[in-house]
Formats: structure tokens, C-alpha cells, sequence
């Protein structure tokens, strides 16, 4: 038996059959980034991991303050109280020589001579002068001395001159006696005040006038500026009682506040200074003081691995793998525009070679 085959039926057979793509595959695909994602779980688990490291101490390794570490700050804080008092009855000291070159020396050039030889022994002073019971300038060296801010007395004496400018202004005076009577003034540096306030050891020492204005410390500061805390002012009003030392709550963190008035034996040296010491937790010398500081630096160190390293994945293996899903989701949605572009010649090199031979072979069938 013969079977007949229609012409039409032959060629149909050979002609190429429309390519028809399900429903599903008509439109874009959403490829989901597992590996983007996996990448970004692990980075933030990790980031997660050093800060937690990092801060979890401050509130599990809560340490008290011992009352001896208060009641050595508040050694400390007298001892430079003292100390200050003691440089400026030096200035007396100092006064009291130069009276007595005057009173035994004739010669009308002793004051000056004393004068500038003071000032070139002691880098103490701004200026001195020498007066006349008048007020007269009778000789003086360095800048001038506002003789005014000091009442005239017969004792040697001290004193806080009011505020005027930008600098703290304190003062020392001896009387000159004999047949060139008379008195010296001389003013400090604003140095000579703030030195003697290191002795307080670490943390923010204040010297207070007795207005409670900030005229020197141990950090950055403004002149006659007011305390920028209550507890600091209350500080400096119970210093009038004598030293002492409070522990205090400041913005979630704890302070050891220690005081200590400047004081001196004379009434005439009583110049109503105070000095205040403010040091934070973070300065004291606790039990878990290091413990604390070497699980925030291992916190830091954990952080900086982690951005290290997952930046490197992310360059080298999780962005090159995206880039490559793109393009297999294009060729197998029909796009073959745009041509897939080999950079490696690795694994992933390789892959991106054999989607480059896909594309091109659907290319070379579809004309």
C-alpha cells in the first residue's frame, strides 16, 4: 500500500514552528538574591556582634566607686589648693625683697633694678610697680599694673581684681617702709594660677572666684564664665565649709566631684578662690576599668573585619553572582540585547563565557 503525502503537508513540516512562550514566561521573572541576602544577614549579624560587644560592659560591668578613690581625689584637690596658695604667698615673699632692697639701697636706680631683675627671676608676673603713698608711679617693669583693683593696706596682701577683659586678674602688694615709703604691686599670669591646679591628677580642675566664675583649668575654658552644672555649684558653695568630695549622676554617667577652698592664715591673703575637680567614671581607675576598654576595642576590631571582609566577598563573589543571574534571567526571558560581558577567568569567568555561547547560539537560531 502507497500512502500519499500532500505537498502543503512537506513543506509545513520543514517550515520553522513559531517559538510560543508560556504565559509564565512573558513576563520578567523575580529572581530572588539569595546570595545578596545571605551576605547581608552576615554582615549585620556581625556588625551586630561588635556593637553588642562594644557597649553590653557599660551595663553589666558596673563597678561602685570606692569611697578611697573619692577621698584621694579629694587629697589630690587640696593638695593643689595648697600648692596655690603657696605660689602666691611666694609673691609676697618676693615684694617683701624687693621692699627691703629699697628701704637700705640709696640710690635712686635701685627700684628699677629690682624691679626688672624680679621680673627676669620670676616668669610669674604680668607686671610690678612701685608707688608712692600717693599713687605715683615711681618705677616699674614688664606691662602696666592696675594699682587700683588693690586697696592700699600695711600689711602685704592679695587680691582677686573684678572682672575686666579676657583674662583673671589677681594681685600681691607689700608696703615699702623708711624714708621711701611707698608699695609694691604686682599681678600674676593667668599661668601661674593654672599651673598648681595639675596636681588635682586627671579629670577637669576649675578655679573659681568668689562669685563662682571659672578664672583658670586644666582644659579649655572661658574666663569668668559660670558652671555649666549644678552639682559643680553646689560644689563650690558647700567649699566654703572646707575640702570634700560628692559622687554624682551626670547624663548616665557617674563623677567623682572633689573641692577645696584657697585659704590662707593672714586676713589680708584671703582671696575667696576655690578649686574644683570634676572626673568622670571613664578617668577613675575601677577593677573593670580594663576589661571594659578591651572588649570596646575588641568591638572596634570585630566591626572593622567585618566591613573588611564582607566588602571583599560582596566585590569579588556576591556582586559578580547577581550580575550574572541578571543575564541568565534576560536570556532565558528571550533578551538577548545585550551581550554578556566576560571579566574573570575563573569559575564565575567561566560561567559568564557559556551564557555569552547561550545568547549568541539563540541569536544564530532566531534569524
Amino acid at each position: 500500500m502507497t500512502t500519499r503525502t500532500d505537498g502543503n503537508h512537506a513543506q509545513n513540516r520543514h517550515a520553522p514552528v513559531p517559538r510560543t512562550a508560556p504565559a509564565a514566561e512573558s513576563r520578567p521573572r523575580r529572581h530572588f538574591p539569595l546570595a545578596l541576602l545571605t551576605w547581608g544577614l552576615g554582615a549585620t549579624l556581625f556588625l551586630g556582634t561588635a556593637g553588642t560587644v562594644a557597649t553590653a560592659p557599660s551595663s553589666w560591668l558596673v563597678d561602685p566607686i570606692p569611697e578611697s578613690v573619692a577621698a584621694e581625689q579629694q587629697t589630690r584637690t587640696a593638695l593643689a589648693a595648697r600648692q596655690l596658695q603657696h605660689s602666691l604667698d611666694s609673691g609676697v615673699s618676693d615684694l617683701n625683697a624687693v621692699a627691703a632692697g629699697i628701704r637700705v639701697l640709696k640710690d635712686a636706680e635701685t627700684p628699677s633694678k629690682l624691679l626688672s631683675q624680679l621680673m627676669s627671676a620670676r616668669d610669674r608676673y604680668r607686671g610690678v610697680a612701685y608707688l608712692s603713698p600717693t599713687g605715683e608711679v615711681r618705677a616699674k617693669a614688664g606691662e602696666d599694673v592696675d594699682a587700683a583693683a588693690m586697696k592700699t593696706a600695711d600689711k602685704p596682701a592679695l587680691a582677686v581684681g573684678p572682672p575686666q577683659g579676657v583674662s583673671p586678674r589677681v594681685f600681691v602688694s607689700a608696703p615699702v617702709t623708711g624714708a621711701k615709703a611707698g608699695r609694691l604691686v604686682a599681678e600674676f599670669k593667668p599661668d601661674a594660677l593654672i599651673k598648681p591646679l595639675s596636681l588635682a591628677g586627671p579629670g577637669n580642675t576649675r578655679l573659681l572666684n568668689s562669685d563662682r566664675k571659672v578664672i583658670g583649668a586644666t582644659t579649655g575654658f572661658t574666663a569668668f564664665e559660670p558652671l555649666s552644672r549644678p552639682d559643680l555649684e553646689q560644689a563650690a558653695k558647700d567649699a566654703a565649709g572646707g575640702p570634700g568630695h560628692a559622687l554624682r549622676e551626670v547624663d548616665g554617667e557617674r563623677h567623682a566631684v572633689s573641692w577645696a577652698p584657697v585659704t590662707s592664715t593672714q586676713p589680708t591673703r584671703q582671696t575667696g578662690l576655690t578649686v574644683v575637680t570634676d572626673r568622670s567614671e571613664s578617668a577613675l581607675t575601677l577593677s573593670h576599668s580594663d576589661e571594659k576598654r578591651e572588649l570596646i576595642l575588641l568591638g572596634a576590631l570585630i566591626a572593622v573585619l567585618t566591613i573588611v571582609v564582607f566588602g571583599w566577598l560582596y566585590v569579588v563573589i556576591v556582586g559578580p553572582l547577581s550580575a550574572l543571574a541578571r543575564a541568565a534571567g534576560r536570556i532565558t526571558r528571550g533578551d538577548t540585547d545585550d551581550p554578556v560581558i566576560v571579566r574573570r577567568y575563573d569559575q564565575l569567568g567561566l560561567i559568564a563565557r557559556n551564557l555569552e555561547r547561550v545568547r549568541r547560539e539563540l541569536i544564530r537560531r532566531n534569524r
